[in-house]
């Protein structure tokens, strides 16, 4: 993925936010087109039996363990970069399931599908391109990360 920045220039890889972030390549490559299997997301839930098939726009957030909530939300505001604060969605749950032990998730993977996705479909819609960010912290460690390679 091509990034340009200014007069800075270069290209976003997984191998990239795996030197800047250092974090693990290891786990399942999950993305938000995938579903989950099993029916260990339920865990998350107050009544995991619950008919979740019911909600049309996602599952309402207060469906979820309060133990849960506070990730959900730094999940939606700094990872998914949302604002659907009331609702979750499966990719939520799953990102979530990374911090149960047999469901290590690789997240540079979903990080770099994340921004790609960013920028092929959001930016499409945006009328002032040029003002307009998103993944605002992974971008500032990925430009800082890459300009002092430069030095």
């Amino acid at each position: 993925m091509e990034v340009e920045i200014g007069d800075i220039k270069f290209t976003i890889m997984e191998s990239l936010i795996i030197e800047a972030t250092k974090l693990p390549r290891s786990g399942e490559k999950w993305f938000k087109n995938r579903g989950i299997n099993g029916e260990d997301w339920k865990l998350f839930l107050k009544n995991p039996n619950m008919d979740t098939t019911i909600f049309k726009k996602g599952i309402p957030s207060t469906t979820l363990k309060s133990k849960w909530r506070n990730l959900l939300l730094l999940l939606q505001k700094f990872i998914t970069c949302e604002g659907w604060f009331g609702y979750m969605y499966f990719y939520h749950i799953r990102i979530m399931m990374n911090f149960l032990e047999e469901h290590q998730m690789n997240f540079p993977y979903f990080l770099l599908h994340s921004l790609k996705k960013n920028s092929m479909n959001f930016q499409k819609k945006i009328k002032f391109l040029d003002n307009t960010m998103y993944h605002h912290e992974l971008l500032k460690i990925l430009v800082e990360f890459h300009v002092q390679s430069m030095i």
